[in-house]
């Protein structure tokens, strides 16, 4: 579950971004302390870690997951 750190949190510098996740029910969950998200290893569920929780979520429930670019710039 490596999808979403940057060779930054790799040297102790904790990177944090906003991660938006939508609902096949069109709800919303915007989660803007996202420190990693990823996929399980059986491709079943979304796991997502941010400063304070730990998420884990179905796939079939979601609709699509949106993520703030930033983190891509170099």
């Amino acid at each position: 579950m490596e999808q979403g750190t940057g060779s930054a949190n790799r040297k102790g510098i904790e990177m944090q971004y906003r991660l938006k996740i939508v609902f096949v029910d069109n709800q919303e969950l915007i989660l803007e302390t996202t420190e990693k998200h990823g996929f399980s290893d059986d491709l079943e569920l979304f796991e997502v870690t941010t400063a304070d929780e730990i998420f884990v979520v179905p796939l079939k429930q979601i609709k699509y997951i949106a993520c703030d670019s930033k983190i891509f710039k170099n």
